[in-house]
């Protein structure tokens, strides 16, 4: 490859790296609430209700995209906070 190819990969790949739409840095947690106000409450994490767009958290460290989770027996939902 020519140095300007060298140039322009380089180029290319600290762009995508300084735009990374993946990247977390932390979360907020939002009780899961019935029309009534009152929260839904759980056993596991699939105990709680969620659309189709939102997953079930799998772990404890600040998800890529937001999930739900059982926590002292009450279903909330996890919302990443992007960098």
């Amino acid at each position: 490859m020519t140095r300007t190819a060298h140039t322009v990969l380089a180029a290319l790949g600290a762009g995508l790296l300084g735009c990374n739409d993946l990247e977390v840095c932390g979360s907020t947690s939002q009780d899961v609430t019935r029309d009534d106000g009152s929260v839904y409450r759980c056993v596991t994490s699939e105990d709680c209700p969620r659309t189709s767009r939102v997953d079930v958290c799998v772990t404890d460290v600040s998800p890529i995209a937001e999930c739900v989770s059982c926590e002292e027996s009450r279903c909330v939902t996890i919302i990443p906070e992007k960098c």
